[in-house]
């Protein structure tokens, strides 16, 4: 594709994303408008699903692929900073695909529900629905995260994770009443919280929504500061750290 082409017409694109082969299923609900970048739009789903952009992504877009050059990684025909939503005269319900790290293979399918007037009171990218919490980086894909919270939530798990807590509880219990302070010293304690840590490390990423949108206006300010409808690529897990 060429240099961007910006819209006659600034419309905002209703997008529901949902990633595959997951049950219950994971789903965001996005405003964006149809000058939206595919780097844009890049950084949009790494914030309003929860990744960290750890890894190699691609859209595939009418059989062809975009994204952001990582090096070492997929090259790409066109500028994804030059490619704007519009360009694909995408019609509504249409779909297209977002794959994240080439590993795990982690496939979002993203449909066009409606194309909406922009409101000029309004900001955007924004998130308007969702749920499900994005899965762990590195997991092993789909089957691996349905196992992981298979296994999580089995009644041994469950057990066990009770018992930690119960562990530590008890030791802050006996210090606040006088007894002395828990220390690494103390083998069940300290073995106790590393597994409660594991646990934490391993645990999907809670899905917030007014987090998610205190993300993106970051991304919506930043986007006015580069050309009159562009922005400078900006890793999603900045934005993040702003609104842990």
């Amino acid at each position: 594709m060429s240099a961007t082409t910006k819209p006659a017409t600034v419309r905002v694109y209703q997008l529901k994303v949902s990633l595959r082969d997951i049950t219950p299923m994971i789903w965001r609900r996005l405003l964006v408008t149809n000058d939206t970048t595919i780097a844009q739009l890049h950084d949009v789903l790494q914030i309003a699903m929860g990744w960290e952009d750890l890894h190699l992504h691609q859209f595939r877009i009418h059989g062809k692929a975009y994204g952001i050059y990582r090096d070492g990684g997929i090259s790409f025909a066109d500028n994804p900073h030059h490619v704007v939503l519009t360009d694909f005269k995408l019609r509504k319900g249409e779909r297209f695909v977002y794959e994240y790290d080439m590993g795990d293979f982690w496939q979002h399918d993203i449909r066009l529900e409606d194309v909406l007037p922009l409101d000029v009171s309004k900001h955007y990218p924004v998130c308007t629905a969702g749920d499900g919490d994005c899965p762990p980086e590195d997991c092993g894909g789909s089957w691996g995260y349905m196992s992981l919270m298979e296994e999580r939530c089995s009644w041994s798990a469950l057990h066990d994770a009770r018992e930690d807590m119960a562990v530590v509880a008890q030791r802050l219990l006996d210090w606040y009443q006088g007894g002395p302070r828990p220390t690494y010293d103390d083998d069940e304690f300290s073995a106790a919280l590393e597994r409660m840590r594991e646990r934490l490390e391993n645990a999907p990423s809670t899905f917030n929504r007014r987090t998610v949108n205190a993300a993106l206006r970051q991304i919506q300010i930043r986007k006015r500061k580069e050309t009159p409808w562009g922005f400078l690529h900006i890793p999603p897990k900045r934005c993040s750290k702003l609104f842990p």
